[in-house]
């Protein structure tokens, strides 16, 4: 018994030096607003979005954000792309070099990485190059989503728990390569449903994948969810829910970046090409206000 408990005792030692030497990385943690904050202008909604600025905003899509202070953020929209060799990642260390940042922004909650066996930005885009950077200099590193309890908490006064299990079981596998959904779709769609409807909130409300299959067939027949591509949108009020879902978290992140300004911070914010000009006029707005 004493050469198991000494045994893990020396397992989770290594464990902790891991972690501590960046070899083993977490998920970035959440960040925790002190305060809130009124925002003098509303950030751009994806409709509005897609009617005005998608094609036509230069990619990646980076300015600066000055306080009246010290504090500063440098925007940073890039394109979700896992190529090292792509040259927006040319772009991201450039900026970072540049400014010198003392905390760093990224999208998503990535997972569990070991560093020198898998590379950051195949595994994770520009988040995981964004988080190497931040390691490297061990600075503050966050991710600028609200956490997934106080999304559904907002959504649920607006949508119905169905619907918005639904949403969350559907957006993740969207993101999936269609190649890669060609192998099992239903199991793939399951495992979601289990994942992301474990909230007191949606609990229940949806439990199989037979269920998202017989209410797509029925609201959605000119299309299938097992192919569907969402590129920027979804169908019908899935659709609005994820314009309802994005805009939370934009106006949780514009919070994060005004706060930390405020706090005269460095930050860089990495994020998909369509946050970065939806909230430019939000930031400048309210930056010194």
């Amino acid at each position: 018994m004493k050469k198991i408990i000494f045994g893990f005792v020396i397992f989770c030692i290594v464990i902790l030096l891991l972690f501590k030497f960046n070899i083993l990385w977490k998920s970035p943690s959440y960040y925790k607003l002190e305060k809130d904050i009124t925002l003098e202008t509303p950030i751009m909604d994806m409709e509005a979005y897609m009617k005005e600025l998608v094609n036509i905003h230069r990619r990646p899509y980076i300015y600066e954000i000055k306080s009246k202070n010290k504090g500063k953020a440098i925007i940073v929209g890039v394109n979700h792309l896992n190529d090292p060799s792509n040259s927006q990642f040319d772009s991201i260390r450039h900026y970072w070099n540049l400014y010198n940042p003392s905390v760093a922004l990224v999208e998503g909650r990535m997972g569990f990485f070991i560093n020198g066996i898998q590379n950051p930005i195949e595994e994770y885009g520009e988040s995981g190059l964004s988080s190497s950077l931040a390691k490297t200099k061990n600075i503050d590193l966050y991710t600028w989503e609200p956490t997934r309890e106080n999304e559904i908490e907002a959504l649920i006064k607006i949508y119905p728990s169905k619907k918005l299990a639904m949403f969350y079981s559907l957006r993740p596998f969207f993101g999936i390569p269609i190649e890669e959904r060609k192998d099992s779709p239903e199991k793939k769609l399951q495992k979601l449903i289990d994942e992301r409807t474990d909230y007191e909130q949606l609990k229940n409300s949806i439990t199989k994948w037979e269920e998202i299959d017989s209410i797509w067939r029925k609201d959605f027949p000119d299309s299938d969810w097992r192919n569907f591509f969402s590129d920027y949108g979804f169908p019908g009020y899935l659709h609005d829910i994820w314009n309802s879902s994005n805009l939370f978290r934009d106006e949780h992140m514009v919070k994060i970046i005004l706060e930390l300004i405020n706090k005269d911070e460095t930050v860089f914010v990495t994020m998909g090409s369509s946050h970065a000009p939806r909230i430019e006029n939000t930031l400048l707005a309210s930056v010194n206000k």
